[in-house]
């Protein structure tokens, strides 16, 4: 049986106005609609109930509450604008989906739901409060009985935030079989190693993957107390280790990299300890972004002293400027060589200013793709008229892939070639 829009509405009313709905999903967009995504919710705000509209758009999240009679004038154009909705009652659940000929519905009744009305509910941290986990416990975040401390909330939620980049990595690179059920992963610049013994539970106790971990950092007092907690918490595949990122040799090849506050320029090699091993995912978030703000003061073709002197004529504007533009460089690059790149918030700007995550995941981008991204390469090094060290680090590593690539396509080569000789005997001999 096919529905009209005004039947669908219908739904949406009856069930707003019993008090009866829960949320809405609407997915699947129509090729118009600009949103990847809506979800619809009922919230209480100073005892007034509303309807919560969240749109996705640009790997952005917006939120805006409406009153009853301000929703119901925006469902029509939200429903018809998607192929596929969701929407969850107390009483049953009903699968829409749309197409050129109308709607279709399936009912299915549910017991015991209820409606959240919460606007600010409890956040739902992947490594819970109130929970004894014995990485936590030792390195004093949690009390004995498995209280977070209040001195430590932050950091707890630093950790869990981390986990859920983590996750959404993990997810990634195994819906394109780029891992199985093993990794190998390095943490550069690992200091206290929150993060570090975050990771290797998360993987190996919550996930059930076969892991080998390596922190490594610079100061020795770190790294023996670090292994020392390791060992007895009998994370037998976890190791750390004093050197330098730039003498890392441990593994030749890794899964996953990730850097977490390397000053400067240890961020570009890290990046480059992750080309160099052939790293599928690559997450840094960068610290003490100077070199480019340094060198932007003797650049006499640099356009943050022309085009952006607003920026340039203010010492605080081009530090700042220059560490958004460092890291924008540092996405640029990586997406040069053939990644998948994100730039994301890590945690609330209120808890630390270093808060912004590049994520990476190895891609398998044209060659016509590829052609474009060195052009805006090009123009985006021009406008900044710096020589960063990170361009000087990624040459050797491209004219390294391209020779590969060379070499690759004289193997083809030779391979037809000595196929189509095989060929031509055989049709001697016969």
């Amino acid at each position: 049986m096919k529905y009209n829009i005004d039947d669908i509405l219908n739904i949406f009313i009856e069930n707003i106005n019993s008090n009866k709905f829960i949320r809405a999903i609407f997915s699947n967009p129509t090729k118009e609609n600009p949103y990847k995504k809506i979800n619809l919710k009922p919230v209480e705000i100073k005892g007034e109930l509303f309807i919560q509209i969240e749109s996705f758009k640009d790997n952005k999240a917006f939120h805006k509450n409406y009153t009853l009679d301000e929703c119901f004038d925006h469902l029509k154009d939200i429903t018809e604008s998607f192929k596929q909705i969701l929407i969850s009652a107390t009483e049953e659940e009903i699968q829409v989906l749309q197409n050129k000929k109308g709607f279709s519905l399936k009912r299915k009744s549910v017991i015991g739901k209820k409606i959240e009305l919460s606007h600010n509910k409890q956040k739902n941290y992947i490594l819970q409060d109130n929970t004894p986990i014995p990485f936590l416990i030792k390195l004093g975040v949690m009390s004995e009985s498995g209280k977070v401390t209040k001195e430590r909330f932050n950091k707890f939620r630093q950790i869990n935030r981390y986990l859920e980049f983590i996750e959404d990595t993990l997810k990634e690179l195994q819906e394109k079989n780029l891992i199985q059920n093993s990794m190998k992963i390095v943490d550069f610049g690992c200091g206290k190693s929150y993060l570090t013994f975050a990771l290797y539970h998360y993987l190996k106790n919550v996930k059930n993957l076969d892991i080998e971990v390596i922190g490594l950092d610079l100061k020795e007092d770190v790294i023996t107390h670090c292994n020392s907690i390791a060992q007895e918490l009998e994370f037998n595949n976890l190791k750390f280790l004093k050197g330098d990122i730039k003498e890392f040799h441990e593994f030749d090849n890794v899964d996953m990299i990730f850097s977490l506050h390397a000053c400067n320029n240890a961020t570009d090699y890290s990046i480059l300890k992750g080309l160099e091993l052939g790293a599928k995912a690559i997450l840094a978030v960068p610290c003490c972004q100077s070199e480019i703000n340094q060198k932007i003061d003797k650049s006499s073709t640099t356009e943050i002293k022309g085009v952006l002197s607003p920026f340039g004529n203010h010492g605080i504007l081009q530090e700042r400027f220059s560490s958004l533009a460092t890291d924008a460089l540092r996405a640029l690059s990586l997406e040069l060589c053939g990644f998948n790149t994100k730039v994301m918030e890590f945690i609330d700007m209120e808890h630390t200013p270093k808060n912004i995550l590049i994520k990476a995941i190895k891609g398998n981008p044209t060659e016509e793709k590829l052609t474009l991204k060195r052009e805006e390469y090009n123009r985006y090094i021009q406008f900044l008229g710096v020589n960063p060290l990170l361009d000087n680090l990624l040459k050797t590593i491209l004219k390294n892939k391209q020779i590969k690539k060379t070499e690759n396509k004289i193997r083809l080569f030779y391979f037809i070639f000595l196929k189509c000789i095989v060929c031509l005997l055989l049709i001697e001999l016969e």
